[in-house]
């Protein structure tokens, strides 16, 4: 009799579901994705964290899955597309999850490289933090800025505008820049146009900036005084800051290019459940507080602000990177290449 009643009881919720045009209620799928996830017992993350970032975020998330292992390539966002389109073209797919500058990420989608996965906890999310069919959903922003160290740098001479860049005396390996940073120069196109961008990129080449090889190495060498100034990212600066250095600081010229950083499941992946888990994870507000609180960046989680408030989009003029810009990304490149050589 019991059992009857059960199936009675959910025919005539199908039904009135149904019938007044209701979301009829469908079984989540969350145990499957665990046993799933035990057999596979370990997943391979492609990310541009840093050691002690994949750490902060591997540790709790084993703590909560004990029977998965964390297994990481850490790279810049152009070799992590370069890895994961060679070994897709060898029929040979490694990577689990890609977590990375959205610009290389859309072209990974581009190429039918990601496979679509609308994790539930995005719903909060901003609809341009996330793709509409699921391949990839925004961890949180990263904000390339001008940073400098204040005992190098006197008050009065810190540039105001990027155009204060050009002066002869930021000449000669008193700047930094990124070998890879064709996204700065489509941000900077994409709010001032492609042809003041262009000519903008063409002075400073002339300025014989110093090209070293990221941006966390960049700030940490203009801390310790190899240079004055240098493109870095603003809640690295934050986080130097927050452990006592005064060598480093960093100013809101506009615009700031902010690239989100999103995460994503590859196509092919070797352990599909075991990737779900870890994206729900990141995404969850357990995962948007370590990026927040022990990362300093800024969340794509709305009901969590930055940690900084110098990093509040709402004082800041922002350049956000888009999808549209991500199609020209290999002509930004080319010219950006044949600039800073």
């Amino acid at each position: 009799m019991k059992l009857c009643r059960t199936v009675l009881r959910l025919t005539l919720s199908w039904t009135l579901c149904s019938f007044f045009g209701l979301a009829v209620p469908i079984k989540s799928h969350s145990q499957d994705i665990i046993d799933g996830a035990k057999k596979e017992g370990k997943f391979l993350l492609y990310t541009s964290l840093t050691l002690q970032e994949i750490d902060e975020v591997a540790g709790p998330f084993t703590k909560k899955y004990p029977f998965l292992k964390v297994e990481s390539f850490r790279g810049n966002a152009l070799q992590l597309l370069q890895k994961i389109t060679t070994e897709a073209r060898a029929g040979r797919p490694q990577a689990d999850v890609a977590q990375f500058n959205s610009f290389e990420a859309w072209q990974l989608q581009k190429l039918g490289l990601l496979q679509s996965y609308k994790s539930p906890e995005a719903k909060k999310f901003p609809d341009n933090f996330k793709d509409p069919d699921g391949y990839w959903t925004t961890l949180y922003m990263n904000y390339l800025v001008l940073g400098y160290n204040p005992t190098i740098v006197s008050a009065a001479d810190v540039p105001r505008t990027w155009d204060d860049l050009l002066h002869p005396r930021w000449k000669g390996d008193k700047f930094a820049l990124d070998r890879d940073n064709a996204v700065w120069y489509g941000g900077l196109a994409l709010y001032w146009g492609k042809e003041k961008a262009a000519k903008f990129m063409k002075a400073l080449a002339s300025q014989q900036p110093t090209m070293r090889k990221g941006h966390t190495l960049i700030a940490n060498l203009m801390s310790s005084g190899e240079f004055p100034l240098g493109l870095v990212y603003a809640h690295r600066v934050e986080e130097m800051k927050s452990k006592g250095m005064n060598t480093v600081e960093w100013v809101a010229l506009e615009p700031i290019v902010a690239t989100p950083i999103v995460i994503g499941i590859a196509k092919n992946a070797p352990s599909p459940n075991a990737a779900k888990l870890f994206v729900d994870f990141f995404l969850s507000k357990e995962g948007q507080v370590i990026s927040q609180k022990q990362q300093f960046r800024v969340p794509a989680n709305p009901d969590m602000p930055p940690v900084s408030a110098k990093l509040d989009a709402k004082n800041l003029k922002i350049s956000l990177i888009n999808r549209q810009l991500a199609d020209s990304y290999q002509e930004y490149d080319k010219e950006y290449q044949a600039l800073f050589k």
